[in-house]
């Protein structure tokens, strides 16, 4: 088996088919596209604008919170009527919420350990409750977050 041909970033940049090129070059009028789309957002909206994409005269917004997408869809006219004067040919306006991805709790944050009053109080509700599933998780809390000593 013949190992794989790698190009080299020039061949890849200037090649033939030059396929990293367009990519960045596409990148590149998404990014100026939602950089114009900001421009001509209320300031306080702007920000929160992550993305824009015009497809078949229409531009689509990409808001990170429905909260910053409603105002959007009321300012619907009057931001179609900036987004022409712009030069953007767009005859339609649809919004869409895209969240930031959470942030991934670290692996190396320890989980907080529970006063000796919470831990004291998980136990007694315990000891009042009927064998079964809520009890031992209970219990399994006080005792695995007890501080170590």
């Amino acid at each position: 088996m013949a190992a794989p041909a790698f190009n080299s970033l020039n061949a890849l940049l200037s090649g033939p088919d030059a396929r990293l090129r367009q990519l960045l070059s596409g990148s590149r009028q998404l990014i100026q596209l939602r950089d114009t789309v900001r421009r001509h957002l209320p300031s306080p909206l702007a920000p929160h604008c992550l993305g824009a994409y015009l497809e078949a005269g229409t531009l689509i917004l990409f808001m990170d919170s429905a909260a910053s997408a409603t105002p959007i869809r009321y300012l619907q006219r009057e931001l179609l009527g900036k987004f022409a004067a712009a030069g953007l040919a767009c005859d339609s306006l649809k919004v869409q919420i895209l969240p930031y991805p959470p942030v991934p709790p670290s692996a190396n944050t320890p989980a907080p350990a529970l006063t000796e009053k919470s831990r004291q109080l998980l136990e007694s509700t315990a000891t009042h409750l009927a064998e079964g599933p809520l009890k031992t998780s209970l219990l399994r809390l006080a005792r695995n977050r007890n501080p170590r000593r």
